[in-house]
């Protein structure tokens, strides 16, 4: 009868003061646990919301870098098409911000006895929700990375760095990730000497 609903009120409130001393006794190893799923989720999130927006596009090497020669045929200067390069800059973080926004949250779950570090508590439990909020670009610089692919030869890949600050939201509060990641736009094998004084790459 009516006894029943301060006993319910009573256990109700119980659980939550148990959830809240489990989520502050083992709120380091959960943190920890959700920045490094959060991380691997966004990084690989990032790499493939990358590799569809230059696949969609169709980037070419010679869509974003012009090879300047001489009558012999010699190169004299590389340089970049700024206003392609700055246009997939943009397309690429708003692809991302897309894809990072569309992750799911059951995949970033945590079940509540993987804090234990007890083997067979591992995956049991109740699963404590993990969610991104949101990501931000503190970061997104282009790179020319030069390499000696033999005699003659130089591979030439046009580098994109993105850092991101991910915001999350797990039981007891805020967390905020950096995520950093280097990805490949354009490359090519470039044959005939690449004189340093020459390269007018911009960023």
């Amino acid at each position: 009868g009516d006894g029943m609903l301060p006993c319910a009120l009573v256990g109700v409130g119980l659980a939550f003061l148990l959830i809240a001393h489990f989520t502050g006794e083992f709120r380091p190893v959960l943190t920890a646990m959700a920045t490094a799923k959060v991380n691997n989720a966004v990084t690989l999130t990032l790499n493939g919301a990358v590799a569809d927006c230059v696949a969609d596009r169709s980037v070419e090497y010679g869509d974003v870098i012009t090879l300047e020669k001489d009558e012999g045929g010699r190169i004299t200067a590389l340089t970049g098409n700024m206003a392609e390069l700055n246009a997939l800059r943009g397309a690429i973080m708003a692809r991302v911000v897309e894809a990072v926004n569309g992750i799911d949250t059951h995949d970033l779950a945590i079940p509540a006895g993987n804090l234990t570090g007890i083997a067979f508590l591992s995956g049991k439990g109740l699963s404590l929700p993990v969610k991104v909020l949101s990501v931000a670009f503190t970061r997104a610089e282009y790179r020319h990375v030069f390499t000696a692919a033999g005699i003659n030869q130089t591979w030439h890949q046009v580098m994109l760095d993105l850092t991101a600050t991910v915001d999350i939201l797990i039981p007891g509060g805020n967390l905020t990730d950096h995520v950093s990641t280097q990805v490949c736009v354009a490359e090519t094998v470039i044959v005939g000497d690449v004189p340093d004084t020459y390269l007018q790459l911009g960023q």
